[in-house]
């Protein structure tokens, strides 16, 4: 049967070694979460001439590799504007290859308005490294580097398991990634 670990669970794990969370702080540990920081780089999509969306913007192309900005967050902050997609990251680099480690906004921040991830809040067994979030807000709001910012759960799994050999592998999982969505084309 598969379930949820408990906060204690996810203590025991790490200290098994079936569970990697570095940097580690047991303060950060929940009820049956860890809660994960927010790193100091942030990625933006560049603008480009392939063509013009729906807002008058330009639009991404999936078959082709993203142009980006990236850039380093002042300790004083930094402001999230509605309207436009930040990829951000976790400070901590998890890995599990027998768990299935799963991202959720805090509540604290989703009432501020503040979507953590669209869809990308699920990982496998075997993935190492920091969680790109794909942030969004309602209002502009102020966050900061290394502040409280989402949490992860564990999931058991049944049957066998498989690990994860896909696109964001090595220094792909570190930092704010941009989408690898092109590869599938090559």
């Amino acid at each position: 049967m598969s379930g949820i670990l408990s906060g204690k669970e996810i203590k025991w794990q790490i200290k098994n070694g079936d569970i990697e969370i570095s940097p580690f702080d047991p303060e950060l540990v929940n009820p049956a979460s860890v809660d994960l920081r927010l790193g100091e780089m942030v990625r933006m999509y560049e603008t480009n001439n392939s063509g013009r969306g729906a807002l008058g913007r330009v639009a991404l192309d999936c078959r082709t590799e993203p142009m980006t900005h990236l850039f380093e967050m002042n300790p004083t902050g930094f402001v999230l504007q509605p309207g436009e997609l930040y990829l951000m990251h976790t400070v901590e680099r998890v890995f599990s290859n027998r768990f299935v480690p799963v991202l959720d906004g805090k509540s604290s921040i989703g009432r501020l308005g503040i979507c953590v991830h669209l869809t990308a809040g699920y990982g496998d067994p075997g993935f190492n490294g920091q969680y790109t979030l794909e942030v969004t807000t309602v209002y502009p709001v102020r966050v900061y580097p290394r502040m409280r910012f989402c949490q992860m759960r564990f999931h058991t799994i049944e049957g066998e398991v498989q690990q994860y050999t896909g696109n964001y592998t090595g220094g792909a999982a570190m930092g704010p990634v941009a989408s690898r969505c092109w590869k599938q084309f090559q």
